[in-house]
């Protein structure tokens, strides 16, 4: 019983102390939008349409009463509208794509954090073939969007440092690099506990966020760090909530195998929170 009490302690300690360590997060996700595009047009889709429009235009020639051709072109629009709709419908139909998990790594040392994805990030494309009755062939393209974020944590000279990608508003696949000085964050510290994996965690609410945040931080590894660029609880963040995403402690190493040293990422096209915030409405006005 003492042989096996002995190691467990000194690793107990050695998680307590730790100044450098590397976290894996685990998060669920699907693509943040999904566009599709109709390369070619099927007129069996809208054979409905062509009929009754047939019908509509030889009953308008038909008529000799000059007053009636209002009323056979509002016929025509009802059905023209009818179309478009289905059209529509067809090219915005999502593709149905199951959740996967989205690995993410959170590297510290001392008072500094690189929080980043585990792979490289990319966007898929996928194509879906079909043919009609006649044998004629239609292919519909999926393009599936994926976000990635590093975030730079440095809170001995204050500075964070951001590398976007946000395809829910930029679809040309722009990184965008955020400089800011790191403001205080105001948790709110709640007695609620429970356990994630080995270890005792504590509730936080961040109060100074425009969006739900909520974290559950442990004080036995004393480092106040956490995925997302989280930061300023009396111990390591294991679990985020922010608004609807959850991300999820996966794994932890302790004592890294190798040395790292952590640098602020570079890439992007330098740009102000104010500035990607209105973003999207400068963005729609270009296109």
């Amino acid at each position: 019983m003492k042989k096996l009490l002995l190691p467990t302690v000194i690793l107990f300690s050695v998680i307590l102390n730790a100044q450098k360590i590397t976290v894996f997060y685990k998060e669920k996700r699907v693509p943040t939008q999904v566009s599709t595009r109709q390369e070619q047009f099927d007129p069996e889709e809208f054979s409905e349409y062509r009929t009754e429009i047939k019908k509509i235009i030889a009953a308008m020639r038909a008529d000799k009463d000059k007053d009636s051709t209002q009323i056979f072109r509002e016929m025509l629009q009802e059905q023209a509208d009818k179309m478009s709709a289905h059209s529509m419908k067809k090219r915005r139909k999502p593709l149905e794509i199951p959740e996967y998990d989205f690995i993410t790594v959170l590297k510290v040392d001392h008072k500094k954090s690189l929080y980043y994805p585990q792979e490289k990030v990319s966007n898929d494309t996928l194509s879906e073939t079909r043919t009609n009755e006649k044998g004629r062939k239609y292919t519909r393209e999926h393009i599936n969007y994926n976000d990635s974020e590093i975030i730079y944590v440095d809170r001995t000279s204050k500075k964070i440092v951001s590398s976007l990608k946000i395809h829910e508003f930029d679809q040309r696949g722009r990184t965008f690099l955020i400089e800011e000085e790191l403001e205080q964050l105001q948790w709110t510290l709640i007695k609620e506990t429970k356990k994630i994996d080995q270890y005792i965690c504590y509730k936080a609410i961040l109060n100074n966020s425009d969006k739900k945040v909520e974290a559950w931080y442990t004080r036995e590894i004393k480092l106040a760090h956490g995925p997302k660029g989280y930061y300023g609880l009396p111990g390591l963040i294991l679990e985020l909530k922010e608004d609807k995403r959850t991300v999820s402690f996966y794994k932890i190493h302790v004592l890294p195998e190798d040395g790292f040293e952590l640098k602020p990422p570079t890439e992007g096209e330098k740009i102000s929170r104010e500035e990607l915030k209105d973003l999207p409405a400068k963005l729609f006005n270009e296109y």
